[in-house]
């Protein structure tokens, strides 16, 4: 995952000891106030891939932050709909949060099962999809069975839009709207049987209060790492991610690693079936 740019400072933590607030949760969004937060703290908690690849947090959300004031100079608007096509890696999840952090409504896809994907992005109207590098030729397919105009890809995929684009400086006022996206992002769920696709929607009333109520559940330290999980569903994965990076826990976006994996990397909280701490 390329951060397209230098760290974010920290802000003044010249003690060495200067820890995230005990308290508090998210202003609006899930995303909203993240970088600020893990800012003012001396500690370095991380996205770790299933190869161990580690993100800095600060790296994560300041890339989040970025990415999203581009995805608005590419045309969207809070409420709009942003499919993600990824398998599950800290590529997804950046995916997730960009399109949360620009006030969109994220359709995160099941691979697989092209045809219902196809429909679910048309009757949701989706103009915006970003995708995996490896899923890229899956995405394009997509696009010309649907309404998708524009497919953005980590790494280089032809036909597509280089995500590290959405990183470059932009105009004044390319920013996300905050007031207007705090009322309009969430998740869009789907599923589907032999007669019809439904779909729901999870808006920011749910999701902060799934994460209050998590957060209060697991008291997540800095020392804690949180592994996800693909049984989970997905807004209970975007969640627990929240609230581990909020409270300055590590996340392992490596979904479906065996124990010994998880394990070797500190993992303390697991998600499924339920989000639980180990032992």
């Amino acid at each position: 995952m390329a951060p397209g740019g230098p760290v974010p400072e920290r802000g003044d933590v010249g003690d060495g000891m200067r820890d995230l607030p005990a308290h508090g949760t998210p202003a609006g969004s899930l995303t909203e106030g993240l970088l600020e937060r893990l800012q003012s703290s001396a500690r370095t908690p991380a996205v770790t891939a299933a190869d161990g690849a580690r993100t800095p947090a600060i790296v994560f959300a300041a890339t989040a932050e970025r990415a999203a004031a581009g995805l608005v100079r590419r045309g969207v608007h809070p409420g709009d709909v942003v499919a993600v096509l990824a398998p599950p890696s800290p590529d997804r999840l950046l995916a997730v949060f960009t399109a949360l952090a620009a006030g969109a409504v994220v359709l995160p896809l099941v691979e697989g099962d092209p045809a219902t994907a196809a429909e679910v992005l048309t009757t949701t109207d989706t103009r915006m999809l970003l995708v995996s590098e490896a899923l890229a030729p899956d995405a394009l397919a997509l696009a010309d069975r649907s309404r998708v105009r524009q497919v953005v890809a980590f790494g280089q995929a032809p036909e597509t839009t280089p995500f590290d684009e959405l990183l470059l400086p932009g105009p004044e006022g390319a920013e996300p709207d905050r007031a207007a996206g705090e009322a309009g992002c969430g998740l869009l769920t789907y599923e589907a049987d032999a007669r019809s696709v439904r779909t729901a929607v999870h808006g920011q009333d749910e999701l902060l209060g799934r994460f209050r109520a998590l957060d209060a559940e697991l008291a997540l330290t800095p020392e804690d790492t949180v592994a996800l999980d693909a049984a989970m569903a997905e807004p209970e994965q975007v969640v627990l991610a929240a609230v581990a990076l909020w409270s300055g826990a590590s996340v392992v976006a490596s979904l479906g690693a065996p124990p010994s994996e998880l394990a070797a990397l500190g993992v303390t909280v697991q998600g499924s079936p339920a989000p639980a701490r180990i032992g």
